[in-house]
């Protein structure tokens, strides 16, 4: 529209060198492209322009000039509102070009919604994205956060680099007068890896059932969890760290302030993540800075509510930073601020990498989120919320020993002492036969289920708005031959021990294709007709809750759908082959991890 508008200024400039009245018809006609012909006679009529107009050639070669560029601004607007006519919209910053997918579905990856936060920028909140140009190409995935390598995440970014605030937009509206639901998703990874590029996160299904999907990047680790006294002096609040989930807000900003360009409704906003992704959506619900930016929220697999110390004090948080600057020797945060992304990385990583939480910084997040909740006074819309059947297999326990039930006595004690003959009493093993079992349900418990569970109880006690919790039971299938047999040695062996653990369970993040329907895009799994069929219904649920905040109605090409409860007295719905309606038997496990004061 910046063309449209150089061109109503110009021609404005004309018509005011010819008379008054005639400059007053350029701006009513340019300014309003609503105007068709017959408005245009009868404005001629009723100001007794059309004498002055045929009065002499040049005033009707001027207004016909004028005419003539109405139309092209008008054919201009209209192809924009036309998303597949020219795969361009205009946003904030400034044009983008997406590209049409194989299968209909038009796509704009690494689209930025903030500044770089590089330099100065560094620990700092989100900046608005500086303006470019002319049409910026957004056919490929923007550079992923700053983060260890890991065998686990499999990424189609190409770089890595601390300029990583993008995000990535699926949609098949044919027009941005639609008003299709949005779905945000925030993607996993301990704070520490991820990004938005990852295959399981692909939105071009979603997008095919008529949602507007979008997958962002936030920074990570100690580039978006640092805090540091100097920091908190600069910012203007007295308070540092949390860059990561400010960035989300950023993002949701920007979807509010742009999602309508390519057929979205920026009041029908959907937030929903898995893992910390899921953390993050608990505490979007709490903050002050997310209110207003979505109507409903979907958890998988985590919350920030926890016995665990999830989010940090900020006295201790600083003091995180304070150590790291003395351990880099750096005399100052500018001095940090100059230490190159990667250099900061490694010297991080001689520490515990997960040392930077959330933070009560008193901006985002004013108190601990269980309080907020506890009081009610949490964001009140619908929540899809859920976790998986074996989040955390046996082995995180033993720590490389042998699973057998000496080591998971011995194991237990050390982690619960006084509390160890509780813990065992709520998850016996007799034999080395129940070890694998019970210590997968403990750690299960401890490091995920505790916190959803308490997530989903906590929200449906305001009874405002409903709770749709799940459990995913279904089996995986676990990875082909052709992926386990690529790479050198040692990968094909790591993977073959990780084939071992994964193949017939509810892994963590296991769900996350079948809810989005990304089965096809992850070809590294031996994927059967069954996996296809559950994928189908889980998507289902998903799209319904996202369009109307129940997860309830059609299937997909029609599939039937068993009703889901709404969360209440323990009931949930138990997704597999054949999904059923369930009712939790006891909690009792869940109550002994809330009695347990908080720890690291």
């Amino acid at each position: 529209m910046c063309f449209g508008l150089l061109i109503n200024f110009n021609l404005a400039t004309i018509f005011f060198s010819i008379g008054n009245r005639i400059n007053e018809l350029a701006f009513n006609f340019l300014y309003f492209p609503c105007a068709n012909i017959d408005v245009i006679n009868q404005f001629l009529i009723n100001q007794n322009l059309l004498p002055f107009m045929f009065k002499n050639p040049g005033n009707l070669f001027l207004f016909t000039l004028s005419l003539t560029l109405i139309s092209i601004n008008l054919t201009f607007a209209n192809n924009e509102k036309r998303l597949f006519a020219t795969k361009r919209v205009t946003i904030t910053g400034g044009r983008v070009q997406g590209a049409v997918t194989t299968n209909g579905v038009l796509s704009f990856r690494g689209i930025p919604y903030a500044a770089a936060p590089v330099g100065k920028l560094r620990w700092k909140a989100p900046q608005p994205p500086l303006p470019w140009k002319g049409v910026r190409n957004a056919d490929e995935f923007s550079p992923r956060p700053v983060q260890e390598s890991n065998l686990l995440y499999e990424f189609r970014s190409k770089e890595m680099s601390e300029d990583c605030l993008y995000l990535n937009v699926w949609t098949s509206a044919q027009s941005n007068q639609e008003k299709r639901p949005v779905y945000v998703f925030i993607h996993g990874g301990s704070f520490i890896h991820g990004d938005g590029s990852q295959p399981a996160y692909d939105g071009e299904s979603m997008a095919r059932q008529g949602v507007v999907y979008v997958s962002i990047n936030y920074r990570l680790g100690v580039f978006g969890f640092m805090s540091h006294p100097e920091l908190s002096k600069e910012s203007g609040y007295g308070g540092s760290g949390n860059y990561g989930l400010m960035d989300q807000v950023a993002a949701l900003q920007w979807v509010k302030q742009n999602i309508s360009q390519f057929g979205g409704d920026p009041d029908r906003v959907t937030i929903g993540g898995e893992s910390v992704g899921a953390q993050s959506v608990s505490a979007h619900m709490v903050s002050p800075l997310s209110r207003g930016l979505f109507k409903a929220a979907i958890a998988e697999s985590g919350s920030l509510i926890d016995v665990r110390a999830l989010v940090l004090p900020l006295n201790k948080s600083e003091a995180l930073g304070i150590e790291l600057t003395k351990f880099s020797k750096s005399g100052s945060i500018e001095d940090l601020r100059s230490i190159p992304a990667e250099k900061l990385l490694k010297l991080v990583e001689k520490g515990n990498p997960r040392r930077f939480k959330p933070v009560i910084d008193g901006y985002f997040l004013k108190e601990n989120p269980e309080k907020t909740f506890m009081a009610g006074k949490q964001t009140n819309v619908p929540l899809l919320i859920g976790w998986n059947a074996q989040e955390v297999p046996a082995l995180t326990l033993f720590r490389l020993r042998r699973i057998n039930t000496k080591n998971y006595k011995a194991a237990v004690e050390r982690i619960y002492k006084e509390k160890a003959s509780d813990v065992l009493a709520l998850y016996p093993a007799a034999t080395n036969a129940d070890v694998k079992k019970a210590s997968g349900e403990l750690m299960s418990d401890r490091l995920i289920n505790y916190s959803t569970w308490k997530f989903a109880e906590l929200h449906a006690k305001q009874k405002s708005a409903p709770v749709y919790r799940y459990l995913f039971a279904h089996p995986h299938p676990g990875l082909n031959q052709r992926t386990i047999r690529e790479g050198n040695a040692f990968q094909v062996l790591i993977k073959k021990m990780l084939n071992k653990v994964i193949t017939g369970t509810s892994f963590h993040a296991s769900e996350i294709e079948y809810a989005l329907g990304n089965l096809e895009v992850q070809d590294n799994y031996n994927w059967k007709a069954e996996d296809f069929a559950v994928s189908k219904q889980m998507q289902s649920y998903f799209i319904n809750f996202i369009k109307n905040g129940n997860p309830n109605g059609p299937g997909i090409d029609q599939i039937p759908l068993v009703n889901w409860p709404t969360y209440k007295n323990g009931e949930f719905l138990r997704i597999d082959a054949k999904s059923s309606a369930e009712k939790e038997q006891g909690n009792e496990r869940y109550l002994f991890f809330q009695n347990l004061e908080a720890t690291d």
